[in-house]
């Protein structure tokens, strides 16, 4: 048992470790997180000061092409933004100026830029090619690790600042993580929405905000609103004068694409669907940063470890308690697992929490299920054992009311207790073979079960050529005392048909014996844990004993205790008293022979059928 014991614990401790381990991997994290952005998709009151100027359709249709448009137009926004008492602190531009295109279209955005001092360009970076081929069959590109850097066009970059607009997605296309930072060379350039945010702060005269970065230099973009959110104004408004210019003043703009053909539209995880565009996503950057609000992910060491304590004391729990327990306890552990993850999320630190509710949910349905197996597995058991000794109607009750068990210990019952065994066995089997005496107790055997069973008792045990069952165990039984006492008349009628076939096979016959009595006796499981067997024990049981030791071939004989519970229903005829071993005082004892109902039945039938009324009331005087 220890050994076994030991097996179990080893088991469990492996579920619980892999469970753990399982709650904080990336494929727990991948399969919970679009529940995990639901979780942490809070939004806020954005920030007045951000406003995006959109190369929209408006646009588009009042110059033509935006990807065909001369510099000259950047620098005519520009100008117009910048006048002295509506200049925006920071101009942010988020579209590639790689290369030169027109001198005067450059020229003209060059001197604009220079001359307001505020434009903040986007750039991109360089990553190194990987080993791997892409789905276009040329080598991909790792994105995390940088290469080179490609500024804006050379005279761009002498009057400007800039920062790279690459963007990181998850491996489900979905942008959480940002790259503060990328250093090639010893020079480090900055991304472009904490460029414009650092510009931001230095025109406030405040210290920036520094988020916390992990080892490749990525902190958690904490989204400020959804799509669509931030004001807007069309590029063409701006420059047609549609707008008024003072709403800028001191303001973030940030210029960028909003169409779908730009393709510069991305998943976030507080989109609900659906897209945000580039520009959008570098406006709730800013705005976050302006709020000090980042995050960075949880040591998963330390998270693995802290879920298989918990994992392993949620086990403890269900292993204490009820299943009302257990249910109440996963719903505390993943409220509260729940609860503190959100804290830890508004205080910068991100946790995956679904990967533990589900490992606590799975915990609990292999316990529902571990345990409604093991008791069907141990009522199939139990069956098996109680099958060869309780009647099949006995047994289909137990195990209806919910009172199958095998366990050690008793109760106490009031119970009828049956005896019989073949009178003279012994000389008799001395006369037969071996072979010839099983078969003629089997057959005897089988009338003794059949009678037992049919009455709803219990058979205990076959000791020998004797017989014991017990009546009102292991549940109540209605009326036991005439049932069993109705059992023994059954075996003692059935002999003469198993009379029959034994003395066709071996040429003898046999008679039987019958001992019943009834009276409180020990009821239960008695042995050991290796070895147990349902036996009833006590004065009860052996006065049973006793009497079935006293009748004759033919016979059943009964206690006057027995005896008073059934008068007026039983025919009994007195032995007298007599003396029995281990009692003190003799006791009196009946021999029964028959029910009164079923004799008064017979004898209607044998005075219809001979029309003999003289009998009729003989028999009567008889039962008298």
């Amino acid at each position: 048992m220890l050994k076994n014991k030991w097996i179990s614990l080893s088991i469990t401790m492996l579920v619980v470790l892999l469970l753990g381990l399982f709650s904080n991997s990336s494929t727990a994290r991948s399969l919970g997180q679009r529940a995990t952005d639901m979780l942490y998709s809070d939004t806020r009151q954005k920030n007045p000061n951000i406003i995006i100027v959109t190369i929209d359709e408006k646009a588009e249709n009042e110059y033509g092409d935006p990807t065909s448009w001369s510099r000259a137009r950047a620098a005519e926004l520009v100008e117009t933004l910048n006048q002295p008492d509506t200049k925006p602190a920071v101009i942010a531009f988020d579209i590639n100026y790689v290369s030169e295109r027109d001198a005067e279209g450059d020229a003209a955005f060059v001197k604009a830029a220079e001359e307001g001092g505020n434009v903040v360009i986007a750039s991109r970076l360089i990553f190194q090619q990987t080993t791997e081929l892409d789905e276009t069959g040329e080598y991909s590109r790792d994105p995390l690790h940088v290469s080179a850097f490609e500024y804006p066009f050379a005279a761009l970059k002498e009057v400007s600042d800039y920062g790279f607009s690459d963007r990181v997605s998850d491996k489900d296309d979905y942008v959480r993580h940002a790259l503060l930072s990328a250093t090639v060379d010893g020079e480090t350039m900055y991304s472009f929405s904490y460029q414009a945010y650092l510009n931001y702060m230095e025109f406030l005269g405040k210290e920036p905000y520094v988020p916390r970065v992990d080892e490749a230099n990525l902190y958690g973009i904490r989204y400020i609103d959804r799509p669509n959110s931030y004001t807007r104004v069309s590029w063409a408004e701006v420059v047609n004068g549609e707008v008024d210019l003072r709403y800028f003043k001191d303001c973030v703009v940030l210029v960028g694409a909003y169409m779908p053909g730009m393709q510069d539209q991305y998943s976030v995880p507080i989109s609900k669907g659906d897209v945000m565009h580039g520009v959008e996503i570098h406006a709730n950057i800013i705005d976050s940063m302006c709020r000090g609000y980042s995050y960075e992910m949880v040591k998963p060491a330390f998270v693995t470890v802290f879920n298989i304590v918990i994992c392993f004391l949620y086990l403890l729990l269900l292993r204490k308690t009820n299943l009302g327990i257990g249910i109440g306890g996963a719903l505390v552990l993943i409220g509260g697992y729940m609860y503190a993850a959100e804290e830890l999320y508004q205080k910068g630190w991100y946790v995956y929490p679904i990967g533990f509710a589900v490992c606590i949910v799975l915990m609990l349905a292999g316990h529902i299920v571990g345990k409604y197996v093991g008791e069907w597995l141990s009522k199939r058991r139990i069956m098996k054992e109680f099958k060869k000794y309780v009647a099949p109607q006995v047994l289909e009750q137990m195990n209806k009311s919910g009172e199958l068990s095998i366990k050690l210990g008793g109760e106490s019952r009031d119970i009828a207790v049956l005896f019989v065994d073949i009178r003279g066995f012994t000389t008799l089997s001395e006369a037969l073979s071996p072979e010839q005496v099983v078969e003629m107790l089997n057959e005897y055997l089988a009338l003794t079960t059949e009678a037992i069973f049919a009455n709803g008792g219990t058979l205990d045990k076959f000791i020998g050529d004797a017989t014991m069952a017990v009546f009102n165990a292991p549940v109540d039984l209605p009326d036991y005392e005439a049932r069993a006492v109705q059992a023994a008349l059954d075996i003692v009628h059935g002999a003469e048909k198993v009379n029959v076939k034994i003395k066709e096979k071996i040429g003898r016959e046999v008679a039987f014996g019958v001992g019943v009595n009834c009276g409180k006796a020990v009821v239960g499981n008695i042995g050991c844990e290796t070895r147990m067997d349902y036996t009833a024990i006590g004065d009860t049981v052996n006065t049973a004993a006793r009497l079935e030791g006293k009748a004759l071939g033919g016979q059943v004989v009964i206690s006057e205790n027995l005896r008073q519970r059934l008068h007026g229903r039983i025919i009994t005829e007195p032995l007298g008293e007599m003396a029995l071993k281990g009692k003190a005082e003799p006791l009196a004892v009946h021999s029964v022979l028959g029910f009164v109902q079923e004799t008064e039945m017979k004898n209607e039938e044998k005075t219809g059928e001979q029309n003999r009324p003289e009998e009729a009331i003989a028999t009567e005087e008889k039962t008298e």
